[in-house]
């Protein structure tokens, strides 16, 4: 059996009892059982001395009971202090390890398991543009003399782009993007559209499913649309360019991001902003016909990343190239009456007439396909970019009414096509900072003969790369295929268009 620990006695008790042992020492001393009568104390002597002792055992007692006090007090404090640096230090370690919070290429805030990101990236786009259009040679359009109202200037300010994106992933391979554009929301009568806002999952670099409003793949540029030499896109882009669409998709990094990919089933060319209700009772809505797109790209030098915006900012010291191609086929019927219901979210442009001018945009209904190849090329300060784009629609049967019919009254034919092409230069008289660029670009219809050219020059200064920068461009027109408000031009009139834009990106 373990041996019980013997008790300490508390403070006042030891004291007491040495005061009791104090006192018995100091009676038996004072009367020995030898000692001569003649030399006891008095009565009144050993009630002094005991009324002496007792104000000492009184202060003994004291003494003890404010030792005792202190001794509990101290350890009261040392336990609060214990509490308190365990407290800051579990704080400190949530703050330290649990959470993760800085700027890189955006603000992101993270777990420090990697496993939850938030990035939060936008950029902001405000430009003058000053337009001038005069008569051009296509002196009549769709059988009509050009209106005079057509003719003159026009100048203004303009918030191309003020985009706000979340981006990041939940638990490592759920990834999302939600983003917006709180501009002019380019001709859809709103101040606010959808972009690119998906959800899907990373299995590898190499593969990730998404679904929701993104970029169809096909244009190269609207991959970088906040990283141009130029405030806009070439006039030759534009009629080819299916923007964003509601989709779902498979793509993917392969090769050390030498070879991308991106396979897309859509519901057709800008078509991202419909949504269920749209399929009833409205004008432009959903129909049973999907679109179907592809892209790739391969970095022959360099990488990918290596071509995420147009110019050399980053002033390659060795040369670095890479080559994409792109086709698509999509249907779609804006015909009245079509099950479930019309869909004219695409608008043909730029169809130049055998004798007149331009028509206006052409509502769809029929098939579309579309090829693309482009190719890119960055050394020392020296970009080139430019690509080839190619249509064919052939459209519903004659029997069909609206835009079908002036098809075949035009032609003669529901079957077109359209050609267009565009290759620029820019070149930094100062590294990272000045930058001169040109372009030239052509879009044809059809073998008609009309072509309509693009002459552009620019000049822009970058203060943070392409996180800010101020850009300039005159373009000129002889002969404007389409009217745009991006552009500045005027369809079926000879534009004279000067632009200066400032961006802001983070």
């Amino acid at each position: 059996m373990k041996p019980r620990k013997p008790t300490r006695p508390c403070r006042p008790a030891i004291l007491a009892a040495a005061a009791a042992v104090g006192i018995s020492a100091t009676t038996f001393a004072a009367a020995p059982a030898t000692q001569p009568a003649a030399t006891q104390p008095t009565a009144a002597q050993l009630e002094a001395e005991i009324q002496a002792l007792q104000v000492q055992v009184k202060t003994l007692q004291s003494n003890g009971q404010h030792l005792q006090a202190s001794e509990e007090s101290a350890a009261q404090v040392r336990q609060i202090v214990k509490q308190v640096l365990a407290d800051a230090k579990t704080r400190s370690q949530y703050m330290g390890n649990a959470l993760e919070a800085g700027y890189n290429n955006g603000f992101f805030i993270q777990s420090a398991n990697k496993d939850f990101n938030l990035t939060i990236n936008g950029y902001l786009q405000y430009r003058y543009t000053y337009a001038q259009a005069q008569r051009g040679s296509n002196a009549t359009a769709t059988g009509g003399q050009i209106p005079s109202s057509s003719i003159g200037n026009s100048n203004g300010f303009d918030a191309r782009r003020a985009r706000l994106i979340l981006s990041g992933y939940a638990f490592k391979h759920i990834i999302y993007s939600i983003s917006g554009d709180f501009a002019s929301g380019s001709g859809l009568g709103n101040s606010f559209q959808i972009l690119d806002t998906w959800i899907g999952y990373e299995f590898n670099p190499g593969f990730m499913l998404r679904t929701g409003s993104m970029l169809v793949p096909f244009t190269h540029v609207e991959y970088y649309s906040s990283g141009t030499e130029f405030p806009e896109f070439a006039a030759a882009e534009a009629p080819f360019d299916p923007v964003r669409s509601l989709a779902v998709d498979a793509s993917g990094n392969l090769d050390n991001n030498k070879f991308f990919y991106d396979a897309q089933i859509n519901n057709g060319s800008k078509a991202n902003n419909l949504d269920g209700s749209d399929t009833v009772g409205a004008s432009t809505n959903l129909d049973n016909r999907m679109g179907f797109y592809a892209r790739v790209q391969y970095a022959g030098a360099g990488t990918n990343a290596d071509f995420v915006d147009s110019p050399d900012v980053a002033w390659h010291k060795h040369l670095v190239w890479a080559v994409g191609a792109a086709a698509g086929y999509e249907e779609q019927n804006s015909s009245p009456g079509v099950y479930p219901s019309p869909q004219t979210s695409l608008a043909i442009v730029g169809l130049a007439t055998p004798g007149s001018g331009y028509l206006g945009g052409v509502a769809a209904s029929g098939s579309l396909y579309r090829a693309t190849v482009d190719a890119h090329m960055k050394y020392r300060g020296l970009a080139l970019n430019g690509a080839v784009y190619y249509q064919h629609y052939n459209a519903a049967t004659p029997g069909a009414g609206g835009d079908t019919a002036l098809l075949y009254k035009t032609y003669g034919t529901g079957s077109v096509w359209q050609l267009g092409a565009y290759g620029e230069a820019g070149y930094f008289i100062v590294p990272h900072k000045w930058e001169l660029a040109a372009r030239i670009g052509d879009l044809t219809t059809n073998g008609t003969g009309k072509q309509s050219m693009e002459y552009t020059a620019g000049v822009n200064y970058y203060i943070f790369g392409e996180n800010a920068k101020i850009q300039g461009a005159f373009t000129y027109l002889p002969n404007a295929a389409y009217s745009s408000p991006n552009i500045g031009s005027t369809m079926n009139t000879a534009d004279y268009i000067a632009q200066v834009q400032f961006q802001v990106k983070f």
